[in-house]
Order: C-alpha cells, then structure tokens, then sequence
C-alpha cells in the first residue's frame, strides 16, 4: 500500500483544483490522420455519435460492438461517408469476448492512439453477467478495465496515448461499499450504475499513477438521451426526451479529449463536459483506487 504522502505527490495538481478550474475544453476539428481509436459501444447513442466524428476527423475508426450486424451497419455507413472503419465484436459484459477482441485487436493493429470506454448498461432487476458478477459492475466497470488493462502493450505504441473514460455526474451518488460491492442485499437500477461510475472514475484515477506515459481522463458528457435510460418507467422516459441533450452533443466532449493536440500530457483528471472539474470526494479516494485496482485485477484474471 502506498503511503499517504505518495498519494499527495501523486495527485497534487487535483487536490489543488479549485471545483472549475480556468482549463476548458471546447470543441474542434484537429485532424487525426494516421490515428486509430477503438470506441466501445459504438452502435447507439454517444459511442455512435463520437464514431462519426473521430471518422470525420481521417482518424482509423474501430467500431467496438457487441452485436455483429448494427455494428457493421456502423462501418459500412461510415466507410460510405469517406471515412475508415472496421468492427470488432466484443461484449464488456463477457470476459471471454474481451480477451477474444483484445487479442484480435492486437494481431491487427500495429498500435492504439485512442480508447474510448463508451459502452454501458443500466438494468431494472439485478442479473448476472456470464462470468457471474452483477450485470452493471461487470459491464461498466470490470470489462472496461480488463479491456483497458490487455490494451496498454497496445496503446503504448502510440507517440501520444490517450484513454477516454465515459462517466457520469451520478458517480457522486456512488458508494464504495467493500461488503456489497455487486448489490447483492437492496439492488437498485440508479444505485447500481451510480456505484459502477463511481469505480469508474477510482479507476481512472489508478491508472493515470500506474500508467503516467498514457493520457487517462474521466467525463461527464452531460444528461444525454441514450437507451441507457430505457429501464426506467415509461413516464420517466417522456420526461428525460424533453430536458436531455442529443447523443451527438453528449458525443462533443469526448471527441475533444480525444483528439486535442492542448491535452496530450492532462491525465487523472475529470471534466464536466467541456471544463475540468473536481468528482467527488469518493472519487478521489486514493486508498480506494488502489484497492479496487487490485479487487477488479483479481476479478478477471
């Protein structure tokens, strides 16, 4: 375990953060020729949108999905518009997939520039993954850090490496809770995914120390309408159309962290959309990121 003072020289520049920092990150078409980017979840909602953009800005798209024909729909619609694209299957609820895909990945490609973990769930009662974890930790959590962790070799070929992890403001409802991790006693849909971005944040919070050569940030994208939403009633559902923000303009930061020459060397850190931003103080728990690291390495070893 590391000592307290490590962890303050670790993370210095974010605890000296003011909660909006003057960095902001606006939107950009920087060319990306000579780039590939793999972003899961990339048939729906903001993983679709970011593919489009990053294709549109000459960068390798690879269109990370866990059905077969939409994601090839994806490809094909975006080879059409003139850009490049290929699809790799892969489901982050599965282990198995994702080292099959991650293996695929590495036999294919010479080297990564960018991952975006995009791909997420959110389910009304708790089901288990195929490997027996709760569905919405093990999809938006533990198989994005298993892909990420069989990524690195990859990712570290690239001059300038980058990890995008998409989280959301509900991490500041999340709670580490060491003795119900999966929600195995008072399952709820929000409390689920709230704790999965929660432990997505830790996680990116761990990497950024043990990875200090790749660029690794967190971001809120916004309120998005997204088919991440599609558990809650009906009513609900009507409601979030009218008050959310379009896929395309949730996709709009996460394109920018992508691809901005200005952010190759910021890691460890979160943005509120286009702006640096202070996560929780649960989120910058450095004894729970490292413990979690290390539960999540054991998990899906």
């Amino acid at each position: 375990m590391r000592s307290n003072a490590c962890n303050d020289r670790a993370h210095a520049g974010i605890a000296r953060t003011s909660f909006y920092r003057v960095v902001r990150v606006t939107d950009s078409s920087e060319p990306m020729a000579g780039q590939t980017v793999l972003v899961t979840g990339a048939t729906s909602g903001i993983g679709l949108e970011a593919a489009r953009a990053l294709a549109g800005r000459s960068a390798h798209v690879i269109v990370g999905a866990r059905d077969r024909v939409r994601g090839q729909a994806v490809v094909d619609e975006i080879i059409a518009t003139g850009g490049r694209a290929q699809l790799l299957v892969i489901d982050l609820a599965s282990f198995d997939s994702i080292r099959r895909a991650a293996e695929q990945l590495s036999k294919s490609q010479d080297k990564l520039d960018v991952l975006v973990n995009n791909a997420g769930t959110a389910v009304r009662r708790r089901q288990l993954s195929p490997d027996g974890h709760e569905l919405t930790w093990a999809t938006n959590f533990l198989g994005s850090f298993l892909l990420t962790r069989l990524l690195v070799p990859l990712l570290k070929k690239s001059p300038d490496p980058r990890i995008v992890n998409v989280s959301s403001e509900g991490h500041r409802t999340g709670r580490i809770d060491w003795n119900n991790l999966e929600l195995e006693h008072g399952y709820g849909t929000f409390r689920a995914y709230a704790n999965s971005k929660l432990a997505q944040a830790l996680f990116t919070r761990e990497l950024a120390r043990r990875e200090p050569g790749i660029a690794s940030v967190v971001v809120h994208p916004g309120s998005v309408a997204t088919r991440i939403w599609s558990p809650a009633p009906k009513p609900i559902q009507w409601i979030l159309r009218l008050v959310l923000r379009s896929a395309a303009n949730g996709a709009a930061p996460v394109v920018r962290l992508a691809s901005a020459p200005d952010l190759q060397r910021v890691s460890g850190r979160y943005f509120d959309r286009f702006r640096e931003a202070v996560p929780s103080p649960a989120a910058r728990n450095d004894a729970d990121a490292a413990r979690l690291w290390n539960l999540a390495e054991s998990e899906t070893s």
